[in-house]
């Protein structure tokens, strides 16, 4: 079999391992991002009965998210020299140790403490990997593959909140912490175990809007700096973050606020991450098919729409459209960030790229939680705070409208090494 024409199939001559990859991404995803993002509300109202903590004050451990992006840079130019692999086993163990040692806090500065090494790990944990392993292996259907390994997240926000309401009430928040801990740490070690950066034999790309050159080795960290879409796709995926920690930390609470049970609540979230994973596999498909940046610019649009029914209509039965409308667009949204950075500036640097795009949208992370939790302690409710993150949208899909791919320095500080192995895969 010539598998230089099947590249999914290449390493080590062993059809499939490339799913195997796509297995610990969509696990890493799920422990990181379900337990760290979807599951968080339902730890809200025990902390503050348990340490009589105020909403804003459990909520400003979110602003420790920035830590991640601020440490994304060096962890994404550590992952472009040693591989993917020992990154994200140490931040997963990372991760891990955060929830294990939450059960001894006592004061609101451990809370923080914590919540710093956690969001520490989430770079190499969640953000990094996806796009630099899924780019990688399957280089001629990564929208789609991408969109299947990063469902995981919207596993995890189908399966963590339930399970964590399950082990909050049978367990209280302390079992539920170490039982997440744990599951971080068996997924450290399957990283550790299986995962490789790349096939052993080189693969063709053949993308719709990537060149070869672009594809295989990508401008520089310098060459995006000097562009002005660089800027453009930062203020646009800056926007687009702040429905992770502005709405989808927030919407239990929201419902719980408007008169719904945690239980319904947690129902209702889960229903939303059900069909972000859908939204996935049709926003991977469509990023084969459409610029990253038109993409991403409806799936903020469907967002907004979402947020007006959470917002006009919380307490009728008609507030769980918001659910499918809300969710595909939220679930789409988390593939198109990473294709739309190897779209604008290529693979080779990737990970040091897309860290650096993840570095100067710390800033929505640092606001968007604090943000939320003042509004509600000053009016009571979450919808004000909603409307402005709608806002906030329309300003990002203005910067994304002139993203542009990066062409003309695709090759700049490239080796007389890198023009060779980009001369033998044509």
């Amino acid at each position: 079999m010539n598998y230089s024409a099947y590249p999914e199939k290449s390493l080590h001559k062993r059809p499939g391992y490339g799913w195997a990859i796509v297995a610990i991404v969509f696990a890493s995803m799920s422990v990181a991002v379900g337990t760290g993002q979807y599951a968080f509300g339902v730890f809200v109202e025990p902390l503050e009965q348990e340490f009589a903590w105020s909403r804003a004050q459990i909520n400003a451990s979110l602003s420790f998210f920035a830590i991640g992006g601020l440490s994304a840079p060096l962890v994404g130019g550590i992952m472009d020299r040693v591989g993917a692999r020992p990154v994200m086993a140490a931040s997963l163990v990372l991760f891990g140790a955060s929830y294990l040692l939450r059960p001894f806090m006592s004061e609101l500065w451990h809370w923080y403490a914590l919540s710093i090494m956690q969001f520490a790990g989430m770079p190499g944990s969640a953000m990094l990997p996806a796009g630099k392993l899924i780019g990688a292996w399957f280089p001629r259907t990564t929208g789609r593959m991408l969109g299947i390994a990063m469902m995981g997240a919207n596993f995890g926000g189908v399966v963590m909140p339930v399970f964590a309401g399950v082990l909050v009430s049978n367990a209280g928040w302390q079992g539920g912490y170490s039982t997440f801990g744990v599951m971080c740490i068996i997924t450290a070690l399957a990283a550790l175990l299986f995962v490789r950066d790349q096939p052993t034999q080189p693969a063709q790309f053949s993308t719709p809007r990537m060149t070869q050159a672009a594809a295989v080795q990508g401008t520089t960290a310098r060459g995006a700096l000097r562009s002005g879409s660089f800027y453009a796709v930062v203020l646009g995926v800056m926007a687009a973050s702040f429905t992770y920690l502005a709405v989808l930390t927030q919407i239990i609470p929201h419902l719980q606020n408007e008169g719904m049970t945690l239980r319904m609540a947690t129902i209702f979230l889960g229903f939303t991450a059900g069909f972000g994973m859908a939204g996935k596999i049709v926003f991977g498909f469509m990023t084969e098919r459409f610029p990253s940046r038109y993409v991403l610019i409806g799936g903020l649009l469907a967002q907004s729409l979402g947020l007006v029914i959470l917002i006009a209509l919380p307490s009728t039965t008609l507030v769980w459209a918001a659910a499918p409308v809300y969710g595909m667009a939220l679930g789409g949204t988390g593939v198109v960030f990473a294709l739309l950075a190897q779209e604008t500036f290529g693979l080779k640097y990737f990970a040091t790229i897309f860290g650096l795009i993840n570095m100067a949208t710390a800033g929505a992370a640092f606001v968007a939680p604090i943000m939320v939790g003042m509004i509600f302690d000053a009016t009571g409710s979450y919808s004000p705070a909603f409307a402005s993150v709608i806002g906030i949208f329309a300003l990002g899909m203005l910067a994304l409208y002139w993203a542009r791919p990066v062409t003309s320095v695709v090759r700049e500080d490239v080796r007389e090494s890198d023009r060779e192995s980009t001369v033998s895969l044509r």
